[in-house]
């Protein structure tokens, strides 16, 4: 069924049938568009998560007082499930955690107790029997207890419900199913069997995988489970408990940004070899280029030389006069990487003078010819070899770089979102973040706790966000104070957080102090101001006078302040003040006052904790008063 749907009739009629043990079947309690693929959830790989913190949730509310009907009744709320996955909304990487992994997150930790692990074929009588451990842990804590189930890819959590007239087993799924199509469920069974049965049919499995011996072990694992027993722990919310818990996920981000400044050092240092071995290539290929150029100078001149011997050696037998032959054309050689056979020195020459071929002839100078070109061809092949070294050089440096991209990616996605503190300015990560409401102005909670203290010490209030102090721009109604809610998450002392409650109710109360009873207690101030004859309303004391009357001494010090010319606030908190030097721009201290005046002309000049707002009140005031007068 859709819980969203139910009257509030319906839905106590079938808490009340989960509670007598009277359900039929099983009974499904689903809310439509929430699921980990919804945009409530986080994808494929969020199913872990979801089932962890679903246990964290469900256990710390009945630690909280929460049991029997109430419980049930917290559990069927769209709330309920929509706090379940609202930590994976978050959750981006496709990667599948185990249930161990994730328990090793600080929230998870701190709140529940891992009292171990089984293992076991996915079948009827397995789930059984870990359902059975689950019965045994629930009765011996007092508590409700839950089984983190695991079939790979599949994650599910089993409650165990305690204080209830009959067995109860609650299973969440995160994944929309035939029987809850729309979204995640909780599902509520009454019997052991029942439970037993419904894991069974959702984690069933192909006997074909286990028997087919071609298959990888990985693969086999789909027909086992795993199931990991929590129950909560009773010492979990207190401020130490949450303080450490704050602590170990502090120290896990600082892990992972060392990690990643490790990984960027190193990626720099890959890159800086890999610029000074491409320059070693280029200086080596230029060496091996200048030492194969200075043979071939050498051969190509031996050449020209043999060749112009050659063609003089032939003029002077095929011509009429030496003195009027031409002189013959200079020899055309071809270049050394054109010799294929360097075992055939012959050479054609042609007569210069009659242009009739000569026979061919065996040269002994061709073979240092044939030298170089052995030659040649050995310094190519070492320069084959020493590309071949440069290449395989680059390609591990190429791979090594590819695979600390990929680390560098990973922890990045890993890392949690950080801020900029408004005092310290420092970079931290959210898990220390104190954010102001309504404004959003974000600090670290040591700057924040120490600008808290400080307030309190000074007695000012009420106590602005220091970012809107010092803001200009905004007029004063957006200017935002820090609340008593964020007072107590910042871990006050005893001594400042009350009195920092003593300055709260002072804004609306005033002291009272009976002198019958010598008891003091705050009462409204606007009753205190209408009421002609006061009462003390202490029980068994009910003495009554007015306040104008000495016995209180308001009529003594009303006369003694006229006498010295004191004066009081000029509203409605009507604190006593005394000028003792200096300046006449006075200031209300009072909790909530926050008045300035002129003690001169005793005139209100602003009552605001606005800085731009009080130095534009002073210049307009004592721009037709005197700022310094003895008075």
């Amino acid at each position: 069924m859709d819980s969203s749907s139910a009257g509030d009739a319906e839905g106590l009629e079938i808490v009340q049938q989960i509670l007598s043990g009277k359900l039929a079947r099983e009974l499904v309690v689903s809310h439509a568009g929430r699921s980990q693929y919804s945009r409530m959830g986080g994808g494929v790989s969020a199913c872990g998560l979801a089932a962890l913190n679903c246990a964290r949730i469900i256990l710390g509310t009945e630690r909280a007082g929460s049991r029997g009907g109430d419980l049930v009744k917290e559990i069927m709320k769209q709330e309920t499930l929509e706090q379940v996955l609202r930590p994976c909304l978050s959750w981006s990487s496709p990667a599948h955690l185990d249930v161990d992994d994730i328990y090793q997150a600080p929230v998870f930790k701190q709140s529940m107790k891992l009292l171990g692990s089984d293992f076991g074929q996915s079948g009827l009588s397995h789930f059984k029997k870990a359902l059975q451990k689950l019965v045994d842990t629930t009765l011996k804590s007092g508590a409700s207890s839950c089984s983190i189930i695991t079939r790979p890819p599949e994650i599910v959590s089993c409650f165990k419900l305690v204080d209830t007239h009959s067995d109860i087993f609650v299973i969440f799924d995160s994944h929309p199913r035939t029987k809850h199509p729309d979204g995640a469920a909780f599902i509520f069974m009454n019997s052991l069997d029942a439970a037993a049965q419904y894991l069974a049919d959702l984690l069933k499995w192909d006997d074909r995988i286990v028997n087919d011996a071609s298959v990888q072990w990985q693969a086999q694992l789909l027909a086992h489970f795993s199931a990991h027993t929590f129950i909560g722990r009773t010492k979990y919310g207190s401020p130490e408990n949450l303080a450490a818990t704050a602590l170990d996920a502090s120290l896990q981000a600082l892990n992972l940004r060392a990690e990643i400044l490790e990984l960027q050092s190193r990626n720099s240092t890959l890159v800086t070899e890999n610029d000074r071995l491409r320059a070693e290539v280029r200086e080596s290929r230029r060496k091996e280029r200048e030492a194969a150029a200075k043979p071939l100078r050498s051969v190509n001149s031996m050449l020209d030389y043999l060749g112009m011997q050659n063609s003089w050696a032939a003029g002077p037998s095929n011509s009429r006069s030496s003195d009027t032959a031409p002189r013959p054309d200079p020899v055309v050689r071809p270049p050394v990487r054109q010799v294929r056979r360097p075992q055939d020195r012959t050479r054609s020459y042609r007569d210069v003078a009659g242009g009739s071929a000569l026979r061919e002839h065996k040269d002994p100078a061709l073979d240092d010819f044939a030298m170089a070109a052995v030659l040649q061809m050995q310094v190519d092949d070492e320069g084959k070899r020493d590309e071949a070294l440069a290449y395989a050089i680059q390609r591990e440096f190429d791979e090594e770089r590819i695979r600390l991209d990929g680390e560098l990616e990973h922890l990045q996605r890993a890392q949690k979102n950080a801020f900029d503190c408004g005092v310290c300015f420092e970079k931290y990560s959210e898990d220390a973040v104190a954010r102001v409401q309504p404004c959003g102005h974000q600090f670290c909670r040591e700057c924040i706790v120490g600008y808290v203290k400080s307030k309190v010490d000074e007695r000012c209030y009420p106590i602005v966000c220091p970012s809107c102090m010092v803001d200009e721009k905004p007029p004063e109604k957006s200017q935002s104070v820090i609340d008593d809610l964020l007072v107590q998450q910042l871990g006050l002392s005893e001594e400042r957080y009350a009195a920092f409650v003593e300055m709260q109710m002072a804004t609306f109360s005033i002291i009272l102090h009976c002198r019958r009873c010598t008891k003091t207690l705050f009462v409204d101030r606007r009753e205190y101001e209408e009421t002609e004859i006061i009462t003390c309303p202490l029980r068994g004391c009910g003495h009554a006078w007015r306040p104008p009357h000495s016995c209180d001494g308001s009529k003594e010090l009303h006369h003694l302040m006229g006498q010295q010319g004191w004066m009081y606030c000029l509203v409605r908190c009507q604190t006593p003040a005394e000028k003792i030097s200096g300046c006449n721009h006075m200031t209300c201290l009072a909790p909530g006052c926050s008045t300035h005046f002129c003690y001169l002309c005793k005139g209100t000049i602003a009552r605001s904790v606005n800085r731009k707002q009080i130095r534009e009140a002073l210049a307009a005031h004592y721009a037709k008063c005197r700022l310094f007068e003895d008075v």
